[in-house]
């Protein structure tokens, strides 16, 4: 958002208050918004993937269910005719009596079903009192587990694989429960089935290569497959899922390899068929298909953010890269560039005309304002050079003057009223020789004023030495002027009073900076010192005052009365203030 805002020197302020993404890069950011622009597709995609996962999950449970009963409708039939045999001869009374002729009409029955083995006749205590083959008559089948379910239930009932008591062949057994006029047990009639038909039925089916068809018993042995190894592995610890028929499984071979089957009961609980596929068969177009759902929306995204960063690593950020290389010439203040935008955006363009326009307009400015400047320089060093003159003048005058008087009182007072004028003339002449107008070396003004007050006070004595030990500081001229002054009025001092005729020393002009960002002047002697208490009262000490007052600073005169003296100046460092920012 854009707006204007009135700043306190009432000149207005273009403000930009930035989106929550304020740390974002424009690349970020359109990633992001074309992420979230994508994001309901790829939902939507995701929401479809799933739905067509569940529906081929459906559609192969249904595939596989009915592939299990079609490929067991052999064995059913087999199952189905069994217990229809048996119905069969419970009608007729010598096989329900068990008479003479029980025995011939068994065998007369297993005429021509080759993949029955035998039909036995069995009382109510489990013994075959007849059968089709006679080597069966008096076996005694109570204890097998569907001698028990016969008693007990109603309806044709099967049993698990045996082995044959009579063939030593292994069998599935059927049996049908018989009972008189009272509903009283009266023993049951039997039927053994040759295994080794189912399993050549089982085997004979055609099925596709990578199918495999089971017959096993609710204890999970396989009584008949088209490849039993494989049938075994898979079909092995059916447990619960036998009782969860026509839903799907899954199972490994001894490769690792995954299956998915469906069981389904041939008869009642004791006998089922089983039907597997692979899962890569089965499964390998839902692969595909949730595959694609689940990827198409992410090669969508993943598409989008290489064409988002291709786009703006040629278009915009090699542009924006350029145009910053651009702004920082200017910043650097080489107004002579002009950035070349042909082949960019017309966006782009549009903002470098407008750079160089604005890099033309500073470049007239500034070309303006460094005449004006050369002009005002050139006004000011004049300025300087005249006011120099005019107090060199004025010095001259004071000298003419002091030579014609006689008294010393007098002529010592013009002598210092020259000292004082020669340092304002000394700040002029630096001034004036300053390519800056504005700033004064502190160094070379105070060694100069020492010099030129060492030439003029005391060039009589020889017994004096000034030694200096000024840091390099540069002051505005309304600093060094009173700075000036303070020196030339303290050296004078001491000059006048420090040192008797019989006695010299050392004089001793430091400027140091001190670690709270200030500056301390000092100028000491070893002379015969004097009373501080009325160093306020001469004319001296009072411009002293008044010359540290100018420049914000602290005076301070030390001096125990009888040996040196020390004034110090401390006032602030103009180098250790902060710069201030133009608004």
């Amino acid at each position: 958002m854009i707006g204007w805002q009135d700043r306190p020197d009432r000149r207005l302020q273009l403000t930009v208050r930035s989106s929550p993404e304020r740390g974002w890069s424009l690349r970020l950011r359109l990633l992001f918004y074309v992420s979230l622009a994508l994001a309901p597709i790829a939902i939507a995609s995701i929401v479809q993937g799933i739905d067509r996962a569940q529906r081929d999950v459906a559609d192969v449970r249904e595939r596989l269910v009915q592939s299990a009963r079609a490929a067991s409708t052999g064995e059913d039939n087999m199952l189905a005719s069994a217990e229809q045999i048996l119905r069969a001869l419970a009608n007729l009374p010598e096989v329900r009596n068990a008479s003479e002729d029980c025995n011939h009409a068994l065998s007369e029955a297993l005429k021509g079903l080759s993949f029955f083995t035998n039909i036995t006749r069995l009382d109510e205590h489990g013994t075959a009192i007849c059968a089709a083959n006679t080597k069966a008559i008096g076996i005694n089948a109570s204890g097998y587990p569907i001698w028990k379910k016969t008693v007990n239930g109603i309806g044709f009932q099967v049993s698990e694989e045996m082995t044959s008591r009579v063939t030593g062949r292994p069998v599935i057994s059927g049996m049908l429960p018989l009972s008189d006029e009272t509903n009283r047990f009266k023993g049951a009639l039997a039927i053994a089935i040759d295994v080794r038909w189912l399993d050549y039925m089982v085997q004979s089916k055609r099925l596709p290569s990578d199918a495999v068809i089971a017959i096993f018993d609710r204890n999970g042995a396989v009584i008949a497959a088209n490849n039993r190894d494989l049938a075994v592995r898979i079909f092995s610890r059916p447990g619960k899922r036998l009782k969860q028929q026509d839903t799907l499984h899954s199972g490994t071979d001894a490769n690792g390899d995954s299956w998915t089957y469906t069981t389904s009961a041939l008869v009642s609980d004791t006998i089922f068929v089983g039907f597997a596929m692979r899962e890569s068969s089965l499964f390998g177009a839902t692969y595909v298909h949730v595959g694609t759902d689940f990827l198409t929306p992410i090669f969508m995204i993943a598409l989008a953010w290489a064409a988002i960063w291709m786009t703006t690593e040629r278009q915009v950020t090699r542009w924006i890269l350029y145009l910053r290389r651009v702004s920082n010439a200017y910043r650097s203040g080489h107004y002579a560039l002009r950035p070349t935008l042909d082949d960019a955006p017309p966006e782009f363009r549009t903002l470098g005309n407008s750079l160089s326009d604005m890099a033309q307009a500073i470049q007239d400015r500034d070309q303006k304002l460094r005449d004006a400047l050369a002009q005002k320089s050139l006004l000011i060093r004049e300025i300087h050079h005249r006011v120099k003159n005019n107090l060199q003048v004025v010095m001259s005058l004071l000298s003419l003057q002091a030579a014609q008087l006689q008294d010393p009182a007098a002529q010592d007072a013009l002598k210092q009223a020259r000292l004082r004028i020669n340092a304002l003339a000394l700040v002029h002449r630096i001034l004036h020789e300053l390519e800056d107008q504005t700033f004064v070396d502190l160094k070379a003004l105070l060694e100069d004023l020492t010099a030129q007050s060492l030439e003029g006070l005391g060039r009589e004595r020889s017994d004096l030495v000034v030694v200096t030990d000024v840091v390099r500081r540069r002051v505005p001229g309304d600093i060094a002027v009173p700075l000036a002054l303070f020196a030339v009025e303290a050296l004078t001092n001491i000059f006048k009073h420090a040192y008797p005729a019989d006695k010299g020393g050392t004089i001793r002009v430091a400027l140091q900076p001190t670690s709270d960002g200030v500056l301390k002047l000092s100028i000491s002697d070893d002379g015969i010192g004097f009373d501080t208490d009325q160093a306020g009262m001469s004319v001296g000490g009072r411009l002293i005052q008044t010359f540290g007052q100018q420049v914000d600073g602290r005076v301070v005169v030390k001096s125990n009365g009888v040996r040196g003296t020390d004034v110090e100046l401390i006032f602030p460092d103009p180098e250790a203030k902060p710069l201030e920012q133009s608004a």
